[in-house]
């Protein structure tokens, strides 16, 4: 389309480029408009060319304005008009100043969704905490819990892209599960559309159970109370959406990738009721986790009222200064005093368990801090008290951390269109000493590196692939990576110990950890670097200084050490390298977990580590010429299973599927001379002895 010669005082467009891609249904759009510099206000009007979305309106503050536009999938022509000319007397109308753009809006079908749930309790009354104000206009109702749900998630979906954008990764993020049926997202038509479905999910557990104040997670115990051993909020939220089925059970894909088949899920507690007697939230977690197949954020409705129900009450509801009658309402936190503020937080920190779901943990700030007190910062111009326009610079803890948006880089639910198919692998990330450094191995590659001092964030480094050029064109060939000079040419990360200490301001009673994070979403830590360096690695007799890996399980059995290597016996006439005893045979008894380890020698000697239980049995036998060179394992609090890799073969699966999958695999130019690890009626911790060749 032929784009109009703008005035001067039209509408300029920061954030967005005429032909842009996007990948959310509702897009942010901040920009400035009419005369700099100028106390003003006005308004922007934005009209949609082709859908059959109503007009919004969104005010301009001294020349600054954010407005959220709806998109359909496929190109969109979308018209910004400033309504009047600010410096125009009040009687004295300008023509209106337009500025007209298309956007083109893909969603990414192909990565799972984040489905949207409410859990009701049987008996629940259907109702959410409102002032009576509201109550009167039906807005403590269901539906129209329904349609704020919706609405802040579409918010969500509109922060992160702008977040993931402003880090230099376009648009990209999360999809929303949506259905053709009736939209609540506008105020002014509420006509079909492909939009968010949510899901009512019925608990078996009955509102007097839900509301129990030791459910609470604000509830504090008087003295002398024992703890609760009740089954939490969470719990019951994540087993009535597994009775619900599909889409929150497994959908028995047949494909490898198991990020496939995980689901995630923001889920809402309708019933969560303020006790202004107790001074508790009751009903209501703020919590979100899960595992490799289910992950789960969860949040009380006790805020709901002050979400906004469609688009044209977002502004509304960002800068309401109602004072929150605590007689009748909560004070989550004593951080929501006003409407606007408990909009914040409500909408906010559900966010921030919504990023828990997505594998992100605290970090050093923003939405995984407590930077959601500024989510209202992203979507308005103005902040009550405030008398200056707040600008994208001006929006302090509304925003993902950097770490936060490389952990989505990779995320299943963020790939785009054309990017490659990852392998999705769930093997995490391993360490591996030497004397001066440590090396960092992940099968699926590494992503991020965070280095940490006494637990606390002092730095990262990032590996990542894409640049993305002025012209909003992704180039996978080169990289906008800070550590680059750390990756070797297979993927690992080599980071020498005396860099770390200076690049975070290392003191001697300092202890340095290591967070890893793998493309494939796994992480593993290091607690304390240099403990692990000094204490793997030693001096054996007749061999000389060698090194040990990270030991897998908890490792609180007896210690066991076996040497593959065998000087020969006192009795022995000769000593060339083929009288020498060699490994010739491994047994591994084993069940649901590894049982017992016998290691054979080829002068009939013997040693079993671990239990005699165990009814399955698997034996190979070993060359004289046979190098073990990896292991791979499940473990998590015992050896679950394994699988040994030689320069000859490779064994079947032994054991059981359960814990996190590791691979014990060599470095380069390192031979493996023997395990080490725990036991006691199962192998509960194992590890490789290995040495530099």
């Amino acid at each position: 389309m032929i784009i109009p010669v703008p005035s001067s005082l039209s509408p300029v467009l920061i954030n967005v480029k005429n032909g842009e891609i996007v990948h959310q249904r509702i897009l942010l759009v901040y920009g400035r408009a009419g005369p700099k510099d100028r106390d003003f206000k006005s308004n922007i009007t934005v009209e949609h060319h082709v859908n059959n979305f109503p007009s919004t309106t969104w005010p301009v503050f001294n020349s600054h304005f954010k407005s959220l536009v709806h998109l359909d999938p496929g190109p969109n022509d979308i018209k910004f008009i400033l309504d009047q000319e600010p410096y125009s007397s009040p009687t004295t109308f300008s023509p209106p100043l337009t500025t007209i753009i298309t956007i083109n809006y893909i969603p990414l079908l192909q990565n799972p969704p984040l489905h949207l749930a409410i859990l009701v309790a049987k008996d629940s009354n259907l109702v959410i905490d409102a002032p009576p104000e509201k109550v009167v206009n039906g807005e403590n109702n269901l539906s129209s819990a329904v349609a704020k749900f919706r609405c802040a998630a579409y918010l969500w979906q509109a922060f992160t892209a702008e977040q993931m954008d402003r880090n230099g990764f376009g648009k990209r993020v999360f999809r929303l599960e949506e259905e053709w049926q009736p939209d609540t997202i506008s105020g002014q038509k509420h006509a079909l559309r492909q939009t968010a479905k949510i899901h009512i999910v019925r608990s078996d557990y009955t509102l007097k159970e839900i509301l129990d104040p030791q459910r609470a997670q604000q509830y504090k115990p008087p003295p002398g109370e024992e703890p609760s051993e009740k089954e939490s909020l969470y719990d019951i939220f994540s087993k009535a959406l597994k009775n619900y089925g599909p889409p929150f059970t497994d959908p028995k894909d047949n494909s490898d990738n198991d990020n496939s088949r995980r689901r995630y899920t923001a889920g809402l507690i309708l019933d969560t009721q303020w006790d202004p007697k107790m001074k508790l939230i009751r009903g209501h977690a703020a919590l979100g986790g899960g595992d490799n197949e289910f992950r789960l954020g969860i949040f009380g409705s006790h805020a709901t009222h002050a979400w906004p129900k469609y688009l044209e009450e977002v502004v509304k509801c960002f800068q309401d200064e109602t004072i929150t009658d605590e007689s009748i309402l909560a004070n989550d936190c004593g951080e929501s005093g006003t409407w606007w503020k408990c909009c914040n937080i409500g909408i906010g920190a559900m966010l921030h368990e919504v990023g828990h779901a997505l594998t992100c943990p605290h970090s050093a700030s923003g939405i995984m801090s407590r930077g959601f007190n500024n989510l209202n910062r992203t979507f308005t111009v103005q902040e009550p008290k405030n008398p200056h326009p707040v600008k994208p610079g001006d929006e302090d803890g509304a925003h993902w951390h950097r770490c936060d948006v490389i952990r989505f880089r990779y995320h299943p639910c963020f790939r785009i269109p054309c990017e490659p198919s990852r392998n999705c692998d769930d093997l995490s990330p391993d360490f591996w000493p030497s004397e001066d450094s440590i090396l960092i191995c992940c099968n699926s590659e590494i992503s991020l590196v965070e280095l940490n001092i006494n637990d606390r964030y002092k730095g990262h480094l990032e590996f990542i692939d894409g640049y993305r050029d002025n012209d909003n064109n992704y180039d996978y060939d080169r990289t906008i990576s800070n550590g680059n000079r750390y990756r070797l040419h297979n993927g690992d990360v080599k980071l020498s110990v005396s860099e770390i200490k200076q690049r975070i301001g290392w003191n001697p009673n300092d202890i340095i950890s290591i967070k890893v994070i793998g493309r494939n979403q796994t992480e593993n830590t290091l607690n304390d670097l240099l403990k692990f360096i000094d204490e793997h690695q030693f001096e054996l007799p007749s061999i000389g200084k060698v090194l040990k890996s990270s030991m897998l399980g908890n490792g609180n059995g007896e210690k066991f050490q076996v040497i593959f290597k065998k000087l020969p016996s006192s009795t022995t006439k000769t000593t060339t390298k083929k009288s020498s005893p060699y490994l010739n045979k491994i047994t591994i008894k084993y069940g649901a977990f590894i049982d017992s380890i016998n290691f054979y020698w080829s002068d009939d000697s013997v040693l079993v580590m671990g239990g005699n239980g165990g009814h399955n049995k698997y034996s190979f036998t070993l060359d004289r010429d046979e190098k073990i060179l990896g292991i791979e394992v499940r473990s998590g609090w015992w050896i679950d299973g394994m699988m040994f890799k030689t320069n000859k073969k490779i064994t079947e699966w032994i054991g059981g599927n359960g814990g996190s999958l590791h691979n014990l695999m060599l470095p380069e130019n390192h031979e493996m001379i023997g395990i080490f690890g725990t036991k006691g009626e199962l192998i509960d911790g194992l590890g490789i002895i290995y040495r530099e060749l």
